[in-house]
């Protein structure tokens, strides 16, 4: 082959890509990206648990995050649970015990002490649901 030809053949691979990137671009600027935030008392399904945020009370020594789980057996019911306080990701101070399948657990998650909570989130099974108090 020609060093003329390779060249060519460069060019048109590079439209190619270009074009192809083009599109995609187009897709994702049109793709419509909905973030459902649920309010305190919404219930919502996060993987194979069924999730009730109660209420958020806030003290001068911690955050507390009251919430009903319930619809399969875990370990650690605090797994996953993240707070979005004073504009910083927060993990959960202290923990619950354990859920079980036949009654829904009431529990209460104590994050570290924020002056303005902008949401809850709760990750299981692959999916997030968010809560804003």
């Amino acid at each position: 082959m020609s060093t003329r030809k390779l060249i060519l053949l460069a060019l048109v691979c590079g439209l190619v890509i270009l074009l192809a990137g083009g599109v995609k671009l187009l897709q994702v600027a049109t793709d419509d990206a909905e973030v459902t935030v649920l309010s305190p008392g919404d219930e919502a399904r996060v993987g194979d648990m069924v999730v009730t945020l109660v209420g958020v009370a806030t003290t001068p020594s911690a955050t507390v995050v009251s919430v009903l789980l319930s619809g399969v057996a875990a370990d650690e019911a605090a797994d996953g649970w993240i707070m979005l306080g004073d504009g910083e990701r927060r993990e959960p101070t202290s923990t619950c015990g354990p859920v079980t399948t036949a009654a829904v657990t009431d529990c209460d998650i104590r994050f570290p002490a924020v002056e303005r909570v902008q949401a809850i989130a709760y990750a299981r099974g692959g999916e997030q649901r968010q809560w804003r108090p």
